[in-house]
């Protein structure tokens, strides 16, 4: 390939030969030519480049109009080109073509290598090269539209691109004023050139300002605050949101700071200091989550209201961690006296918890507050309650394992933030410390896949979107696993997101890792251990279920166990986020969880207790669907069953109504059991009256 043919697609398409520009033709070709050079080195089928020149009807010869075009950039590219087998750089790919690029001669790909670059080092805790590497990359996009100038300028497929700036200088901005603040003119720049594009982005809004101000320009940032807020009121016909919001009050603050006498801090004084984990750049998704605890947080107005307790709760590995240092972040500068962090090791791989007197001793040494290391649990509470008395503070308390490990740390003065993560709900917080409780949930599967192109490119995920959408479904929008898949397609640059997928359909095998903090496995594991002997039984059992959901007696007729216990293992389960109830009285478990459950069920229970265990889940149904059917339709007679075996916990009705709910909530189910029902030890003539009586049940007249 000639090394000295350059290709920029930033901006207005071009490709150099040295200092020659290429004329690369009418605007038809010239649209081909930037969507190759886009999806490049990828390829790009036919009907893709059909489907971008054509946005209407196609004419009959589109197909050979690209061929045609084809020819043309080859002998435009390569003018000495014989033979097009022997193309160095417009090659024949499966259904299509690829033009043969790297970074070292296209500024996308260096754009997309720096930001790749900037991004790794964050991850490696060096911000200051990331801010380099980010600011670099930046320099490099002379316009936030792709392919510029051609006929499809506004084409999805190029103004998506326009939309990997936009994220970029977001991410570069945050890096930047962190860490390198001498910087902050190139993020300037870049975040002007990205807000005419984008005028209602309210987050580049938010960051030209906090920029302004960080360099001094108080006035300027208040001029664009009033701008924006103006614009949105005329145009849209709303107030500024939650982010903006926050940065017009940081630049008040910081103006009144800048302008008030300020009395000398007290000897003992927090002294704003700060203790968080770097932030999570970039972070993806939880908007939600992150807009409800937004709202939770304490106005930065200056009023005494109360101190805030915020439970934020989930299975393990679905992000609480990562959602409770970015929601600091984002507000650390509404707590002048100081942002602490305290991991408690309620979950932690190799260390027991910590006891609340040691999570005390670490935040008073955080705070600088000086103390008798020899004093003895009540000396030091009474310290701690000292050096938290009268202070605006954020204390973030990482991983508790219950309630009672938390509330010696809770803050009580006005205007104070805690956030507190957990596995467990912390429901008692709630009754005794007033605490609002945030359930996090898998992600979605947009912001799933948004996360998997944040790690491998977007480039990447869009040349293999189905295999994109098939590995974010298999990790059931778990940011753990996504992030351990991600790190795995990382490192195999070569290997087809299909082949990932694949190896996910294995199952937890996929996910393992020699560190324990990131196996998917050991997470797991970790949350299993804390449960009771019973509870953690039926965790085991419920992966023999077929269904995603469970109610609780079907969850009883698993276990063999009374109703009565049965509702509080579930609970136990659901308190530990093994299981959630989505609605009353229908408990569902995560993909990846049930998979670990069988793992388990396979290797600790006995082959005879997993069959007598399914043979009373089948009886179950067997016997609901028959008192179902009797309820629905008493004119069809009674069916003659033997006395179910004990354990076996069938569903009662009423009422018509309840009958008919049952039938609607399992009309997935009860078909598969119909099958499942040969497996039943009692014979063949009772599997036909199981038969009988499950597709009965499902009959509109229940005959």
């Amino acid at each position: 390939m000639d090394a000295t043919v350059r290709y920029i697609l930033l901006g207005t398409v071009r490709a150099l030969r040295g200092d020659t520009e290429l004329n690369l033709g009418p605007p038809k070709r010239l649209a081909l030519f930037s969507l190759l050079l886009l999806r490049a080195p990828g390829p790009v089928s036919l009907n893709d480049a059909v489907d971008v020149l054509w946005p209407d009807e196609p004419p009959a010869s589109a197909v050979n109009v690209v061929h045609r075009h084809i020819g043309s950039l080859r002998k435009i590219l390569e003018p000495g080109l014989h033979s097009r087998t022997n193309a160095e750089h417009l090659a024949r790919a499966a259904n299509g073509y690829r033009l043969l690029v790297d970074a070292s001669a296209s500024d996308l790909l260096r754009f997309r290598d720096l930001r790749a670059q900037a991004q790794l080092a964050v991850k490696a805790g060096d911000p200051e090269q990331a801010a380099h590497d980010f600011t670099a990359a930046l320099r490099l996009w002379r316009s936030p539209v792709v392919a510029d100038g051609t006929s499809v300028a506004q084409h999805p497929v190029f103004t998506s691109v326009g939309h990997e700036f936009v994220a970029t200088v977001k991410e570069a901005t945050d890096v930047v004023l962190a860490s390198a603040p001498a910087l902050t003119e190139d993020v300037l720049s870049a975040l002007r050139g990205a807000v005419e594009r984008h005028p209602f982005d309210e987050a580049l809004h938010s960051r030209i300002i906090t920029a302004l101000a960080a360099t001094g320009r108080q006035a300027e940032a208040l001029r664009q605050f009033e701008t924006i807020r103006r614009t949105l009121a005329d145009e849209l016909g709303v107030e500024p949101g939650v982010e903006l919001r926050a940065a017009h009050h940081r630049l008040l603050r910081r103006k009144l700071s800048a302008e008030a006498d300020r009395p000398a801090a007290r000897p003992d004084a927090a002294g704003g200091r700060a203790h968080l984990p770097p932030d999570s750049v970039p972070f993806v998704g939880r908007q939600e989550a992150l807009n409800q605890g937004l709202r939770l947080t304490p106005p930065d107005d200056g009023s005494e209201s109360p101190a805030s307790i915020v439970a934020l709760c989930g299975m393990a590995g679905v992000g609480k961690t990562t959602l409770a240092v970015h929601w600091a972040h984002r507000t650390a500068e509404r707590f002048p006296d100081g942002q602490l962090y305290v991991d408690l090791q309620g979950y932690h791989s190799s260390q027991p918890p910590l006891d609340p007197c040691q999570a005390m001793s670490a935040l008073l040494d955080a705070l600088g507050f000086p103390r008798d290391r020899t004093a003895g649990a009540a000396a030091l509470n009474s310290a701690y309650l000292s050096a938290l008395a009268g202070r605006r503070l954020l204390i973030v308390l990482d991983d508790a394992q219950d309630c009672e490990q938390v509330r010696p740390l809770l803050p009580a003065a006005p205007g104070c933030l805690a956030i507190v993560t957990s596995r467990r709900r912390l429901e008692g917080l709630t009754v005794t410390h007033n605490a609002q409780i945030i359930t996090l949930n898998a992600m979605t599967r947009q912001e799933s896949l948004q996360f998997l192109e944040r790690r491998l490119g977007t480039d990447r995920v869009k040349a293999e979107r189905a295999s994109a959408e098939e590995v974010v479904d298999l990790c059931g929008g778990l940011p753990l696993a996504l992030a351990v898949a991600g790190a795995r397609a990382l490192s195999r640059p070569r290997f087809p997101l299909a082949s990932l997928a694949s190896q996910l359909r294995d199952g937890l095998v996929a996910l393992s890792s020699q560190d324990a903090r990131t196996d998917a496995r050991s997470a797991f594991r970790r949350s299993y251990e804390a449960l009771s002997t019973a509870a953690a039984t039926l965790f085991r059992l419920i992966s023999l279920h077929p269904s995603c959901e469970i109610t609780p007696k079907a969850a009883a007729s698993l276990a063999g166990t009374d109703l009565r216990a049965t509702l509080e293992h579930l609970s136990e389960l659901a308190d530990h986020h093994l299981l959630v109830e989505l609605i009353p009285g229908r408990y569902t478990c995560h993909d990846l969880l049930r998979a670990f459950a069988a793992e388990l069920s396979t290797v600790l229970d006995t082959s005879h207790a997993r069959s007598q265990a399914r043979a009373r889940m089948i009886e179950h149904y067997l016997y609901s669907a028959e008192a179902a059917t009797a309820v629905l339709a008493p004119q069809r007679g009674t069916v003659d069953l033997p006395p179910p075996r004990p354990g076996v916990r069938p569903q009662e009705f009423s009422c018509p109504a309840e009958a008919a709910e049952w039938i609607v909530a399992e009309r997935y189910l009860l078909p598969a059991l119909a099958k499942e029902v040969r497996h039943h030890p009692r014979g063949e003539s009772l599997q036909r009256q199981l038969t009988s009586t499950l597709h009965s049940s499902l009959r509109p007249d229940g005959g």
